[in-house]
């Protein structure tokens, strides 16, 4: 979608139908849902580069985690949901493609097309995970004490501890997967990966 006024434009539209998706999804569990706050963190991505293109080149770290986290949305709706016809709340059509379909999609293909120019540190990927991990455990614990799962792979009743363990590792060798290559095509693009430091942020210089 480039920094112009076309990519400009289609990142505020993306954003607008993820707004407008969300609103038409509203329930009392919604974000509890994965999908919802990846897509809250993408529409927060989407809006800033669209207002001030600029911060496009300076929150690599922020743009690989979302695209992590929409990639793996999507992914996890087409294989693991879609074929099943699995309930994942009350959408609309066109809200479930928006979310589900349209948005993750838009996430990645930014990245592929225009990756960062700010550095990556080679542990970007791991510290990516973070999120995934807190969500996970949170959603059993509250799962536990409320009987609310968002997800049948998440449902400690449907699947049991030895179920969702299995989910679990699958689906968290898919983020690691996604994250590296996320990283990976960043540095084939020309970025130099950091060495040394935080995630995301260059390393100091000498002296």
């Amino acid at each position: 979608m480039g920094m112009g006024t076309v990519g400009r434009v289609l990142r505020g539209f993306v954003v607008v139908l993820i707004i407008a998706a969300t609103v038409q999804a509203y329930g009392p569990n919604l974000f509890f849902y994965f999908t919802i706050l990846s897509n809250t963190l993408a529409a927060v991505l989407l809006a800033g580069e669209a207002i001030w293109p600029e911060w496009m080149g300076r929150n690599a770290n922020y743009r690989g985690a979302v695209t992590v986290y929409m990639t793996i949305t999507g992914l996890v709706y087409a294989l693991l949901l879609a074929p099943l016809n699995i309930d994942v709340g009350d959408y609309a059509p066109w809200a479930n493609f928006v979310h589900h379909n349209l948005a993750p999609a838009a996430l990645l293909i930014d990245w592929l097309l225009f990756p960062p120019r700010q550095r990556l540190d080679r542990r970007a990927p791991m510290v990516w995970l973070v999120f995934p991990v807190v969500y996970f455990t949170f959603s059993l614990i509250r799962g536990s004490a409320t009987g609310f799962f968002p997800y049948p792979f998440l449902d400690l009743d449907l699947q049991g501890v030895g179920g969702v363990l299995v989910y679990a590792i699958v689906i968290l060798a898919v983020f690691i997967g996604v994250g590296w290559f996320v990283r990976w095509w960043a540095e084939q693009r020309g970025i130099i990966p950091v060495a040394d430091g935080v995630a995301g942020l260059p390393s100091p210089g000498p002296g």
